[in-house]
Protein backbone atom coordinates (compact mmCIF):
# COMPACT_ATOMS: atom_id res chain seq x y z
CA UNK A 1 0.00 0.00 0.00
CA UNK A 2 2.65 2.49 1.22
CA UNK A 3 2.10 6.06 2.90
CA UNK A 4 0.94 9.69 2.43
CA UNK A 5 3.03 12.07 4.18
CA UNK A 6 1.62 15.28 4.24
CA UNK A 7 2.03 18.84 6.41
CA UNK A 8 -0.81 20.23 8.32
CA UNK A 9 -1.82 23.17 7.18
CA UNK A 10 -0.75 26.53 9.38
CA UNK A 11 1.41 24.15 12.16
CA UNK A 12 4.55 22.03 12.04
CA UNK A 13 3.29 18.86 11.76
CA UNK A 14 2.95 15.96 9.42
CA UNK A 15 0.25 13.75 9.13
CA UNK A 16 1.48 10.11 7.55
CA UNK A 17 -1.56 7.76 6.68
CA UNK A 18 -1.55 4.39 5.00
CA UNK A 19 0.71 1.21 6.34
CA UNK A 20 1.46 3.85 8.94
CA UNK A 21 -0.63 5.97 10.70
CA UNK A 22 0.68 8.68 12.65
CA UNK A 23 1.01 12.38 13.19
CA UNK A 24 4.24 13.77 14.19
CA UNK A 25 5.75 17.24 15.46
CA UNK A 26 8.34 18.81 13.26
CA UNK A 27 11.55 19.46 15.31
CA UNK A 28 13.46 22.33 14.73
CA UNK A 29 17.33 23.31 14.99
CA UNK A 30 18.56 26.58 13.46
CA UNK A 31 16.95 24.83 10.02
CA UNK A 32 14.09 25.16 8.43
CA UNK A 33 14.88 21.84 7.60
CA UNK A 34 14.02 18.47 8.84
CA UNK A 35 14.05 14.55 7.99
CA UNK A 36 11.46 11.75 7.52
CA UNK A 37 12.74 8.33 7.03
CA UNK A 38 10.94 5.04 6.36
CA UNK A 39 11.59 1.81 6.95
CA UNK A 40 11.86 0.86 2.54
CA UNK A 41 15.18 2.85 3.09
CA UNK A 42 14.13 6.63 1.82
CA UNK A 43 15.12 9.42 3.22
CA UNK A 44 13.33 12.66 2.61
CA UNK A 45 13.87 16.06 3.15
CA UNK A 46 11.23 18.76 3.97
CA UNK A 47 11.23 22.26 4.18
CA UNK A 48 9.13 25.19 5.70
CA UNK A 49 9.15 28.78 3.95
CA UNK A 50 8.00 31.83 6.06
CA UNK A 51 4.45 30.79 5.52
CA UNK A 52 4.27 27.67 6.73
CA UNK A 53 4.66 25.91 3.40
CA UNK A 54 5.80 22.88 3.56
CA UNK A 55 7.83 20.98 0.83
CA UNK A 56 9.65 17.38 0.23
CA UNK A 57 12.08 16.39 -1.59
CA UNK A 58 14.02 13.06 -2.06
CA UNK A 59 17.19 12.76 0.00
CA UNK A 60 17.83 9.31 -0.74
CA UNK A 61 15.87 6.65 -2.37
CA UNK A 62 14.67 3.57 -1.24
CA UNK A 63 12.64 0.25 -2.40
CA UNK A 64 9.44 2.74 -2.71
CA UNK A 65 8.61 4.85 -5.41
CA UNK A 66 8.30 8.57 -4.41
CA UNK A 67 5.67 10.58 -5.83
CA UNK A 68 4.37 14.30 -5.26
CA UNK A 69 0.82 15.58 -5.18
CA UNK A 70 -0.59 18.92 -3.94
CA UNK A 71 2.31 19.65 -0.93
CA UNK A 72 2.27 15.83 -0.29
CA UNK A 73 5.11 13.03 -0.63
CA UNK A 74 3.32 9.38 -1.37
CA UNK A 75 5.50 6.47 -1.26
CA UNK A 76 4.57 3.08 -2.89
CA UNK A 77 6.10 0.30 -0.95
CA UNK A 78 4.92 -1.60 2.09
CA UNK A 79 6.24 0.64 5.12
CA UNK A 80 6.80 -0.57 8.65
CA UNK A 81 7.73 2.17 10.32
CA UNK A 82 8.23 6.32 9.83
CA UNK A 83 10.36 8.65 11.60
CA UNK A 84 11.25 12.40 11.96
CA UNK A 85 14.52 14.43 12.95
CA UNK A 86 16.21 17.42 12.90
CA UNK A 87 18.19 18.30 9.19
CA UNK A 88 21.63 16.47 9.47
CA UNK A 89 24.11 17.55 6.20
CA UNK A 90 25.89 14.35 7.73
CA UNK A 91 22.88 12.19 7.11
CA UNK A 92 22.09 13.51 3.85
CA UNK A 93 25.17 13.14 1.99
CA UNK A 94 27.35 11.14 3.93
CA UNK A 95 31.15 11.24 3.72
CA UNK A 96 32.96 9.06 0.89
CA UNK A 97 34.37 5.63 1.62
CA UNK A 98 38.06 4.90 1.18
CA UNK A 99 37.99 1.25 -0.23
CA UNK A 100 39.47 -1.48 1.86
CA UNK A 101 42.64 -2.54 0.45
CA UNK A 102 42.27 -6.11 -1.22
CA UNK A 103 45.65 -7.41 -0.14
CA UNK A 104 47.17 -5.29 2.63
CA UNK A 105 50.47 -7.13 3.17
CA UNK A 106 51.05 -7.37 -0.25
CA UNK A 107 50.72 -3.18 -0.26
CA UNK A 108 53.21 -3.02 2.52
CA UNK A 109 56.17 -5.53 0.91
CA UNK A 110 55.12 -2.79 -2.50
CA UNK A 111 55.74 0.22 -0.34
Amino acid sequence: MGVRIEPIPNSVRVQISGDVETTLSVPYEDDDRFLVALSDGTLLVGSYDEELRCKFDVARNGAGIVRFENGAALVDWRMEWATIGVYDANVVEPPSIKPMPLFPDLDEVLH
